[in-house]
């Protein structure tokens, strides 16, 4: 089936719309806890506030991958009274709101919505996308699996796929494991190379070019680079050795493509991603709906992008069917 004609690769749609109410005295106060710097998804959720004319204060801090920060921003937030916590990917998340099923939640009595966030469930979140039974919702990003292997076959036939991941990441296991079922299904070998972790668990950045070189010796055709907050931190090292190395990269992240070398992926756009999160907060904020209300939920429609600069170092084009409805980046 002709892709342009399948909504899930159409560009991502804007988040709904929510009307402000009489200005409140003072701004909605937002703490925000970031994992690696401010990325096109705050700019999304900011702008979604501005062109609304929700006042809002935004109280922006990153915990710079060191998730041993979070307890203590979480107690700043508490001494600043905030109305509501942003939380910026699973470990973030995981360290604010904990798993469903702990007998002691770091945070349970203000409202906590998420973004960039691939399994909620898989996590351990929670039970379900309907209603988190808990304060918190939020927005997934990651296209579901089945979806991002039609994208794959559609840009070629890829029969021996390579997937590196952080094996002590929360993020990266349930995508794994939905990637491992439906590489089965589809009759793909599926390689696996989990990244090798240091003496206190922590994943080793160094090795991800002699993992790339390694995957390239070995035949592969095509590294699958899933959502993996190691992985996204550490883009311009994987996806520049992949292209030293002459091995194609499918990406199911934005920022592989826009700030690294990968070739081609099926994504969620992180400024839709920001706008939809925003959309949830405003329905806590200005409608006082509480979180447990809101569904989780990901874009209804995703872009196709292709890195044409990639593609002429590889030799490898997309078909003219990918070119006729792809964004093609210079």
């Amino acid at each position: 089936m002709n892709f342009k004609r399948r909504t899930l690769l159409a560009a991502a749609a804007a988040a709904p719309f929510v009307q402000a109410a009489p200005s409140p005295d003072k701004p909605y106060r937002i703490y925000m806890i970031l994992y690696r710097g401010e990325t096109d998804v705050e700019r999304g959720f900011r702008n979604y506030f501005a062109t609304r004319n929700i006042p809002v204060e935004l109280i922006t801090r990153d915990v710079a991958q060191n998730i041993a920060r979070v307890p203590d921003l979480v107690a700043e937030a508490r001494a600043l009274k905030v109305d509501l916590i942003y939380t910026w990917g699973t470990p973030v998340t995981l360290a604010v709101v904990g798993r469903h099923d702990d007998a002691v939640k770091p945070v349970k009595d203000i409202p906590v919505v998420f973004t960039m966030v691939s399994s909620p469930v898989g996590a351990g979140f929670v039970k379900s996308l309907a209603s988190s039974g808990r304060n918190l919702t939020g927005a997934s990003h990651v296209v579901p699996i089945e979806q991002q292997l039609t994208a794959i076959r559609t840009y070629r036939r890829f029969d021996r796929i390579a997937a590196i991941y952080n094996p002590a990441e929360a993020n990266s296991l349930p995508n794994m494991k939905a990637l491992r079922k439906a590489a089965a299904q589809e009759n793909l070998q599926l390689v696996e190379r989990p990244v090798p972790l240091d003496a206190g668990g922590q994943p080793l950045a160094a090795s991800l070019p002699q993992l790339v070189k390694q995957l390239a010796a070995d035949g592969v055709q095509l590294l699958y680079i899933g959502p993996d907050s190691f992985l996204a931190a550490n883009r311009k090292a994987l996806t520049e050795a992949a292209l030293a190395y002459r091995l194609p990269t499918y990406s199911a992240a934005e920022v592989m493509l826009r700030d690294g070398k990968a070739l081609f992926g099926l994504v969620s756009g992180y400024e839709a991603v920001g706008r939809l999160t925003a959309y949830k907060a405003a329905q806590i904020l200005v409608e006082r709906r509480a979180p447990s209300s809101i569904p989780i939920e990901t874009l209804a429609r995703f872009s196709y992008i292709v890195n044409m600069s990639v593609a002429a170092e590889l030799e490898l084009y997309p078909p003219l069917k990918v070119i006729n409805f792809a964004e093609l980046l210079k």
